[in-house]
């Protein structure tokens, strides 16, 4: 079976795509482009991969497990796969609801732990949690009544999509960039909105988004 980076690879080779267009059509970034191919991201999201697949017909079977035919009979087709087939999925609680304001900004309402709002099926780590999103500020990326899956121990590397709360109270999803002197730098998922930093005390808490899937996802207590 193949690995990710070759499988990526593949998709390079055969399309003649550079990283950034490939990114451009998963809706990702050359950095994470840059990050399946060296193996420091050893899985592919869903969403990234339903995107390749819709433009380029590479399966998304094929694109997250290695498994199954590489292609779909034609380009626009959805193929037969069910993100919650795939090993390690569990229950994601949905523990909040997040009002999307200007300018991309957050402002969350919180749910108490053990008290949440049905769950989402996905492969994810284990204390993941879900947030509901509320507001169409940051369309396409992200849609009113989509969710955001949050995977608070996972560590956070350049090029990933993270979930900011400020001390100030500001709730956002931004793109981290880098850390230097006691300073992070993201860029914003709404590339209009450009760049942003904020000191390492300013930030209250900085969690990896490892997903963001359909309200069809959604499942009652």
């Amino acid at each position: 079976m193949s690995t990710l980076p070759e499988r990526i690879q593949i998709v390079l080779d055969e399309t003649g795509l550079e990283q950034t267009e490939l990114a451009d059509a998963a809706g990702a970034t050359k950095g994470t482009v840059n990050q399946w191919l060296s193996r420091r991201i050893k899985k592919l999201r869903f969403e990234y991969a339903e995107a390749i697949e819709k433009k380029f017909g590479y399966s998304v079977k094929w694109l997250i497990t290695g498994k199954g035919e590489k292609k779909v009979t034609e380009v626009g087709q959805r193929s037969e796969f069910d993100p919650t087939s795939l090993p390690g999925r569990q229950r994601i609680p949905v523990v909040g609801m997040t009002q999307l304001g200007d300018k991309g900004f957050w402002a969350e309402i919180e749910s108490p732990v053990g008290h949440g709002d049905g769950y989402l099926e996905f492969p994810s780590r284990e204390k993941a949690y879900g947030l509901r999103c509320k507001g169409d500020s940051m369309m396409p990326r992200i849609r009113d009544g989509e969710f955001v899956i949050v995977e608070p121990d996972h560590a956070v590397q350049s090029g990933d999509e993270v979930l900011i709360k400020a001390v100030d109270g500001r709730v956002m999803i931004k793109t981290f960039l880098y850390s230097r002197d006691g300073r992070k730098y993201f860029m914003s998922v709404n590339e209009e909105h450009g760049r942003i930093s904020f000191e390492d005390a300013e930030i209250e808490q900085l969690h990896y988004v490892a997903a963001i899937v359909k309200a069809s996802m959604w499942r009652p207590e």
